[in-house]
């Protein structure tokens, strides 16, 4: 039975809160292997004169460590 270890990532988008958690997971994957879910926690954003600039997704992501 594997050990899953959760750690906290927080993606950034121009378009929406959905391509920042996708942008998160796809980096996190540069890095970390087995990857086995996420789980969103947070959606926040940036704002500048009265206009969302900067879409912010908070996630947990699961991973399965390596034997």
């Amino acid at each position: 039975m594997p050990v899953i270890k959760v750690i906290e990532i927080i993606g950034t988008s121009e378009s929406s809160w959905e391509d920042a958690a996708a942008v998160a997971v796809s980096k996190a994957t540069k890095t970390i292997h087995n990857i086995t879910g996420a789980e969103v926690i947070a959606q926040t954003a940036k704002v500048e004169n009265g206009a969302i600039r900067e879409y912010r997704t908070t996630l947990h992501v699961a991973f399965a460590l390596d034997a």
